[in-house]
């Protein structure tokens, strides 16, 4: 009987960390349940303990039932995005769900969440991932091109037309997309895992956001070393729990308790062409800067990758884009511009900037109403990438092997 309670504790033990992730705890407080389930099992008795951490799991798998008798197991999702975002333990990064086809109206883009002014955007979507978890329509199959960049080249708020590889096909580019949100200290991790799974025979083209690429929005890999294996080893483990809708409703709950949703970040909201347009105050923040501060990861990250870079191409923010109408008399610096400028110089990598490209498309669409950006999101629409994929299109024909 002793031996079975043993056991019986050892399992309560290992379940209830992970009961507690699936109703939304972090994985570090999580293991707090270890020390509670003995304490209860030292001073009531083993059965006590077991009974605990059953009744969780009964109330979870009520949670969860409850969820998805009310819908909101579904509703908690305005994009693809928090949908089938995931961590890959197998890629070892961020990335999708695999082998997902799935076709949605978004009815809205993230700068709604920010503001109570109705700029909605609704709009249809089609999302597909490979069996990497990757946002192509089939596997890798030789393309001698790579799209490695945040979620502009994964496409967030875009259907899977409008990606940027399927806009560079029929300009005669075969490229393939590992993108997925993150900054430049990512992006690295990105091609590595690629290359480490297919080696080096595509060319890397990198693809950089002006809005939170310069230095970067996190500094998680410039930890040491073994606390980055550590915290990818907690994803890897804790992933399928992070998937369930129990999991994120709780967060999102407490995100909007906390105020956390917001972070801080507000939008402002203009009158342009007929039609209201958002946009995001922390990139107009950046775009006015007249400087840069705290590169230093992102410059290690791109000189060890610049051997492999074919071509770096600047993604400048919404308001660099539609400033000449909105504020007419303001003159930007280029910051960020010129930093990764002076980098491809250093590296001898090729660097263009799609600012001029997308602001005479912005110019040319105007008269009709019509934008290069989601007027109620911080990400391009389709007639934005493609006005990027010709660039891109040219300079990549530039840079093919001569016969």
């Amino acid at each position: 009987m002793r031996a079975l309670q043993r056991l019986g504790l050892g399992i309560a033990c290992a379940l209830a960390p992970a009961i507690l992730v699936a109703f939304g705890g972090k994985p570090g407080h999580a293991l707090l349940a270890i020390p509670v389930v003995i304490a209860v099992a030292r001073y009531s008795d083993p059965g006590s303990a077991i009974a605990l951490v059953g009744a969780s799991g009964a109330a979870l798998a009520l949670y969860a039932a409850g969820l998805h008798a009310s819908g909101l197991d579904e509703r908690i999702y305005y994009r693809f995005q928090e949908r089938f975002s995931t961590w890959s333990a197998r890629l070892g990064h961020r990335a999708y769900q695999p082998n997902v086809e799935y076709r949605s109206r978004e009815l809205h883009g993230d700068l709604q969440l920010f503001t109570s002014e109705p700029i909605a955007e609704p709009r249809e979507v089609l999302f597909r991932s490979d069996s990497d978890g990757l946002r192509n329509d089939r596997d890798y199959a030789g393309e001698p091109w790579i799209l490695v960049g945040d979620s502009f080249v994964s496409g967030v708020g875009l259907s899977q037309e409008e990606l940027l590889q399927a806009q560079l096909a029929p300009r005669g580019v075969r490229a393939y997309n590992v993108a997925a949100p993150g900054d430049v200290l990512d992006y690295e991790v990105y091609w590595r895992s690629f290359t480490a799974r297919h080696g080096r025979a595509a060319r890397l083209v990198l693809f950089l956001f002006e809005g939170n690429d310069f230095p970067g929005e996190g500094t998680a890999r410039l930890r040491a070393s073994w606390r980055v294996a550590l915290d990818e080893n907690v994803r890897s483990l804790t992933a399928p729990l992070t998937r369930l809708a129990t999991y994120r409703v709780s967060r999102m709950i407490t995100a909007k308790l906390t105020g956390r949703e917001r972070d801080g970040a507000s939008v402002q909201v203009f009158s342009l062409a007929g039609a209201r347009v958002a946009l995001f105050e922390p990139y107009m923040e950046i775009s006015r800067s007249a400087a840069i501060e705290g590169t230093a990861g992102m410059d290690a990250a791109f000189a060890r990758l610049a051997p492999e870079i074919a071509a770096a191409f600047f993604i400048p923010t919404k308001f660099r884009v539609y400033r000449p109408w909105l504020f007419p008399d303001e003159r930007l610096p280029d910051a960020s511009w010129r930093h990764l400028a002076q980098l491809c110089e250093e590296f001898s990598v090729s660097c263009t900037d799609l600012t001029p490209a997308l602001t005479r498309r912005s110019e040319a669409l105007l008269g009709s109403g019509r934008f290069t950006w989601w007027r109620d999101d911080t990400h391009w629409n389709g007639a934005g990438v493609g006005a990027a994929a010709e660039v891109v299109a040219d300079v990549l024909h530039r840079l093919e092997p001569q016969p």
